[in-house]
């Protein structure tokens, strides 16, 4: 989870969290700051002073929120949980085992269990015989499984490859670099 790395915009009574309006700043009638716009607010985030608000950071920010609330929205869109919806995300890629799915969500054998009973009557998942091993089960997506992902998630994935498709190769490899150092440090933390 990342901590708030945007300026809230508060309603302009109050200053923003970590700043304090200063003596002769310019205030309109309704209580907001008239400061002009000038370079990024500094210093926001605790014990990181050299830390600029920037359009970046903020569209991040709003990009991290988004993608934390859009799971269980379309779980619940769709009447399932998100451990289930997460499960058949993971099932698009290709049949897994009971302890893999587990491992994947981060929750137990049981729980795991749980989910796939679940997802069995829903009609979106099969236990079936490892082909390989008799003895071990694996999990397979159906083709109702499939279609409730892809009824759900496409009209996102058909907007973003829109939005891709607008960027030159030289934006796209800005794009990409930016995006890749955010993940990294994200990931810093998981260490």
């Amino acid at each position: 989870m990342v901590s708030d790395i945007s300026s809230k915009k508060t309603d302009g009574k109050e200053p923003a969290p970590g700043r304090t309006r200063r003596a002769g700043d310019a205030v309109t009638p309704d209580g907001r700051s008239a400061r002009p716009s000038g370079p990024p607010e500094v210093g926001l985030v605790p014990g990181v002073p050299q830390w600029r608000t920037t359009g970046t950071l903020s569209a991040l920010q709003e990009l991290v929120e988004v993608s934390e609330s859009v799971p269980a929205v379309v779980a619940r869109q769709a009447g399932l949980s998100t451990s289930e919806l997460h499960s058949l995300r993971h099932l698009m890629r290709g049949p897994l085992g009971p302890v893999d799915i587990a491992r994947l969500l981060g929750v137990t054998s049981a729980a795991s269990s749980g989910v796939v009973d679940r997802l069995v009557r829903h009609g979106h998942a099969e236990r079936r015989s490892h082909p390989d091993d008799g003895r071990r089960t694996e999990v397979v997506i159906t083709d109702s499984g499939r279609a409730e992902v892809l009824a759900r998630m496409t009209p996102m994935f058909e907007s973003l490859a829109a939005l891709d498709a607008t960027l030159s190769d030289h934006e796209r490899e800005v794009v990409e670099r930016y995006l890749r150092g955010a993940t990294a440090a994200m990931k810093s933390l998981m260490r």
